[in-house]
């Protein structure tokens, strides 16, 4: 696995407590939890897929989400995180990446399923030593960031949901004599406006005919009529019922 490039994707688990207040307040408590929920799938399923970047999680777990089984079928392995702030987990995960061999690192916003693989090549070329790509976020804040380790000391703080994230990081990377670059503007998902937006999206269509594609296989299998055989055909040692 090429690991010169890394996805580092912080996760927690889709309860009530880990579930951000902003959402909760836009959205209503349980429709967030599952809003959230969504969300982390999906920007995984969206990451995973990306070719140049394989990905690092971050899972802060509890006792009844104590796997990622929820995310994935798969069952990915994760840094533990638990009970550590958003902030402390994403330079956690930053550092392992850089010390297990990565030159650049790549952050995702679980709240943004709208990543593409053009993003990622576009940062993974334009990455230097004092060079950043920074992905705006329409509604506010930021959906991505690409860095060496040389510009880890910018990251005084990270929260996704804060509306002046992306303000901040060019004051620091001013201040410290960096440089930057900007992906395509892209919405996070933190309000009904950009709810809507997602649903009526592509990838989202495109998801909903896959699981209704897959729904009617299923059903087709279960209603197919299941081929009649006489006794006389049966081999003397078996019986109807177990027939492979």
């Amino acid at each position: 696995m090429m690991r010169e490039n890394l996805i580092i994707y912080i996760v927690a688990a889709p309860d009530l407590s880990h579930t951000f207040e902003e959402l909760k307040t836009a959205f209503g408590v349980e429709r967030s939890i599952n809003i959230n929920r969504d969300l982390y799938i999906k920007t995984y399923e969206k990451i995973s897929r990306i070719y140049n970047a394989p990905v690092i999680i971050a899972y802060s777990k509890t006792k009844k989400y104590y796997d990622l089984r929820w995310l994935s079928e798969a069952e990915p392995g994760f840094l533990d995180v638990f009970d550590i702030s958003y902030h402390q987990a994403f330079l956690k995960t930053a550092e392992l990446a850089f010390k297990t061999g990565s030159k650049k690192v790549l952050w995702i916003n679980h709240l943004c399923p709208f990543i593409t693989q053009d993003d990622i090549n576009f940062a993974v070329s334009n990455i230097t030593d004092k060079n950043l790509v920074i992905g705006p976020a329409k509604n506010g804040g930021v959906y991505f960031i690409g860095f060496s380790r040389d510009a880890l000391k910018i990251f005084e703080n990270i929260y996704p949901l804060r509306e002046s994230l992306y303000e901040d990081l060019l004051d620091k990377i001013k201040k410290n004599r960096f440089s930057y670059m900007d992906l395509e503007e892209r919405l996070l998902i933190k309000d009904n406006e950009s709810l809507k937006a997602w649903i009526e999206s592509g990838d989202y269509i495109a998801d909903l005919k896959k699981l209704s594609a897959m729904q009617e296989t299923s059903s087709d299998a279960e209603n197919k009529p299941k081929k009649k055989h006489k006794e006389k055909d049966l081999p003397t040692h078996q019986t109807g019922d177990n027939l492979a």
